[in-house]
């Protein structure tokens, strides 16, 4: 069976509209490239760059563990400029994705909130999640490696938060 010969223009803007309109998609970096870009982008205090790389890769990748990984370096971004609020939204979103090493964070960002405002729950939810972050570091569970080699600073920032929180 062949095509009418007006019907094969017609098919062709429609299949080459399909394939154009995946083209974002299919050129778009990997998660795990984005992420890493991101993450060495922070590393040498280019915050725009890093950023830009987190936002491109939770709006292509949202619901991926890199996205709630990314959720969590923008949490971190948004605390070094001093917009708690905004990083424990970033934080939340971690959590959410499953990133547990976000309730570190999380734990210090409540922790400021308590401390300047004494607000009851801000302390109960930052032990929370400190504690949450304790049995992430006790359960055994694959950990970075910059955590590793960060452990006994780690370990003293956590022990001291929740002696704040006592």
């Amino acid at each position: 069976m062949s095509l009418p010969r007006h019907a094969v223009p017609a098919l062709f803007l429609c299949c080459a509209s399909l394939f154009c309109s995946a083209l974002p998609a299919l050129a778009a970096e990997p998660a795990q490239v984005l992420l890493h870009q991101g993450e060495r982008f922070l590393r040498i205090g280019n915050v725009g760059f890093a950023k830009a790389n987190y936002d491109k890769l939770v709006a292509l990748y949202e619901g991926t563990p890199e996205a709630a990984e990314a959720h969590g370096d923008l949490g971190v971004i948004a605390a070094r400029a001093g917009d708690d609020d905004l990083a424990v939204a970033e934080y939340e979103r971690a959590i959410a994705g499953g990133f547990r090493m976000a309730h570190f964070n999380l734990g210090q960002a409540l922790l400021r909130r308590y401390e300047q405002s004494g607000d009851p729950a801000a302390k109960t939810a930052a032990r929370e999640h400190f504690l949450a972050f304790r049995a992430y570091l006790d359960s055994g569970a694959p950990r970075p490696a910059i955590l590793d080699w960060s452990l006994p600073e780690v370990e003293r920032e956590l022990a001291d938060a929740l002696e704040r929180l006592r």
